[in-house]
C-alpha cells in the first residue's frame, strides 16, 4: 500500500527512532518536498531519511503549486498544504495528525490515518506488541508530541 504522510507523524516516530514501524504496515510512503524539508532540520533526521529513500521505502514526490495548493496554504502549514494537495491528485490515503489538517483532508474526501490508528494497526497485525505499543508513545510524548488521554486509552485497550 502506497500512502502520503505529512511530517508530524514522522518526526515522533523518528525522535522515537521506531519510523521503520511505518514500513512494517505500508509498502511506500510519500513525502512532499516541504515534508522534506520539515523533517531533515534535524541532521540526524536527514541521515535517517535519506537511508530510508536510498531504500525505495520512502519516496519524495512534488506537487504542484496550483490554485488547490493555494487554497490549501491559506488554513494550513505548508507541509500540510502540500501532503493534502498530493494526496489528492494522486487519490492516496494520508498520515495527519493535526487537527485542522485532519479536518480539512476529511471534508476533501481523502482517507487519513494518524499515529494512534497507525499503532492501533501494527496491533491488530501482530506486528507490536500492545506494550510495545505503550513504549512508543512514552516516548513520543517525552519528545512533546501531545496525545489526548481518550487516544492514549486507544492504546492502552481502556
Amino acid at each position: 500500500m502506497i500512502i502520503i504522510a505529512d511530517s508530524s507523524t514522522l518526526i515522533a516516530l523518528l525522535d522515537a527512532g521506531r519510523i521503520s514501524l511505518l514500513f512494517d504496515l505500508f509498502g511506500t510512503v510519500v513525502i512532499t518536498p516541504e515534508v522534506y524539508r520539515e523533517i531533515t532540520v534535524r541532521d540526524v533526521h536527514r541521515e535517517t531519511i535519506t537511508r530510508w529513500i536510498v531504500s525505495g521505502k520512502l519516496s519524495l514526490k512534488s506537487v504542484a503549486h496550483d490554485e488547490r495548493y493555494t487554497m490549501l496554504i491559506k488554513r494550513l502549514d505548508p507541509g500540510e498544504s502540500e501532503s493534502i494537495a498530493l494526496a489528492r491528485q494522486d487519490g492516496l490515503p494520508l498520515i495527519i495528525d493535526e487537527k485542522k489538517g485532519r479536518s480539512v483532508a476529511r471534508s476533501l474526501g481523502i482517507p487519513i490515518i494518524g499515529l494512534v490508528g497507525i499503532l492501533l494497526k501494527l496491533i491488530d497485525k501482530g506486528i507490536l506488541s500492545r506494550a510495545e505499543a505503550i513504549v512508543v508513545v512514552e516516548k513520543i510524548e517525552a519528545n512533546s508530541f501531545r496525545m489526548s488521554k481518550e487516544l492514549k486509552g486507544l492504546i492502552h485497550g481502556d
